[in-house]
């Protein structure tokens, strides 16, 4: 093999290597990112303005007494705490507003006072408004907390909710099929009107799902446009969308 020949091999391995190497930080760096920074980038991307978002989790636990509800709300005394009762559920809800990261912060508490049912739950969710400078600051901080209240990972749901203003240039529809297209998800439900697109997909970025009659998803997407035409709404969620819609 001549000396040449040896350097064009040597020069095609290199620029594989160097290649894959590319590759590999990208989904790493990819991999890396959490689900609301990767939501708040696709929209970005599609020029939609985020206006709020939250982040939400939830575990059942063994039933309650009222006592114990009371014992566990005490453990977070920074929450302003609200008791309600009826004949069948006592609920605690605890809301703190964090000044220092500006978020809104609340923990519901709720268990069943009688023995036809046996269901005791646990709800954490964090509120903001407005893009933020580092959304993976603000995931890792929200399971620090989760995992403080459920002292275990639970499923993380994610939401998002932006605008797009009269001067978007595609149809509902078609800006509908951008988004999904920036998640690499496969339609699984669909809901169309004139004003209004529901898609619920799935997509290979995130591995938990939600079951559903026929299939299973892990995003959802929904698009409004007012009655004038001034703007269009868009809320991102994932596995689900949480919010009103």
């Amino acid at each position: 093999m001549t000396v040449m020949r040896k350097k064009e091999i040597a020069a095609v391995i290199f620029t594989i290597f160097f290649v894959f190497t590319l590759v590999a930080n990208h989904i790493g760096a990819e991999g890396n990112k959490s689900k609301i920074s990767l939501m708040a980038d696709s929209m970005d991307k599609q020029d939609i303005l985020i206006d709020t978002w939250s982040l939400y989790a939830k575990k059942s636990v063994e039933k309650k007494s009222i006592k114990e509800v009371k014992q566990i709300a005490d453990q977070h005394r920074q929450y302003k705490w609200v008791y309600k009762q009826d004949s069948e559920v006592f609920k605690a809800i605890g809301v703190f507003e964090n000044k220092k990261k500006n978020i809104t912060e609340k923990i519901q508490i709720l268990t069943t006072l009688t023995n036809n049912h046996s269901t005791a739950y646990i709800l954490y969710e964090v509120k903001g408004n407005a893009a933020q400078q580092d959304w993976d600051k603000v995931s890792e901080y929200f399971h620090e907390q989760s995992f403080d209240i459920f002292q275990e990972n639970v499923t993380t749901f994610a939401c998002l909710q932006g605008l797009i203003d009269d001067n978007m240039k595609v149809s509902l529809y078609e800006k509908s099929q951008e988004l999904v297209n920036e998640f690499n998800a496969d339609p699984v439900e669909q809901l169309q009107e004139k004003d209004f697109i529901s898609i619920s997909g799935k997509t290979p970025i995130w591995e938990d799902f939600i079951p559903t009659d026929n299939d299973k998803i892990n995003i959802q997407i929904a698009l409004r446009t007012d009655e004038m035409g001034d703007y269009t709404t868009v809320v991102i969620g994932t596995p689900i969308i949480t919010s009103e819609y």
